[in-house]
């Protein structure tokens, strides 16, 4: 399972995924870009555009799957709500979930984060060069509160949503950074420009 706003995907997002599955090498790998996410503020870009431009994430590994459950279902998105879902509609299966470094930082501060660890190991790929020694940390206390911890490889790519909407609302060009299906949903629709 990997989720996110995904406002815009980029590519580091889909090295992540990649990496995960990689590592874990999943019969599915379901992305679900969120509803309204609980720790920001609502963007402006519809969630029909964010799952458009999902799409990039299916090349990645032969099992990737959209799932937009969250966006059907409506309000907050808490992570646990859609892990729980998942496992009842997959009682048999091993449960991972992808998160990026940023987010394993954090990981203790999220709603019934507990819970979580008991359904799903946790899959995690830096995002950041030089962040390896307090991932390590992060990942001792949560293996201490019960859960499992798995580290991908891959490639490191430094970018951030956040980011490319500045560059874009600056005229810059992010060409570069994301996938080609997304700068195309992007041009298309003149998304993150003043």
């Amino acid at each position: 399972m990997y989720g996110g706003t995904f406002d815009p995907p980029h590519n580091g997002h889909v090295a992540l995924l990649k990496a995960a599955c990689e590592t874990v090498r999943p019969d599915v790998a379901l992305v679900t870009p969120t509803g309204t996410p609980p720790h920001k503020e609502g963007g402006e870009t519809p969630a029909a555009l964010r799952l458009e431009m999902c799409r990039c994430f299916l090349p990645a590994w032969p099992g990737v799957r959209l799932d937009d459950s969250e966006i059907r279902r409506g309000g907050k998105s808490y992570t646990i709500d859609t892990v729980e879902a998942v496992r009842a509609r997959f009682p048999q299966a091993a449960l991972y979930l992808c998160v990026g470094s940023d987010m394993l930082l954090t990981f203790h501060e999220w709603r019934r984060y507990r819970d979580l660890l008991a359904l799903a190991t946790l899959v995690v790929h830096s995002r950041w060069p030089g962040d390896g020694d307090a991932l390590h940390a992060a990942a001792r206390r949560l293996e201490a509160a019960g859960g499992r911890v798995l580290f991908t490889g891959g490639q490191v790519l430094e970018v951030s949503s956040s980011a490319l909407r500045a560059c874009l609302q600056a005229g810059g060009d992010i060409a570069a950074l994301v996938p080609p299906q997304v700068l195309a949903v992007i041009r298309r629709e003149g998304l993150y420009q003043n």
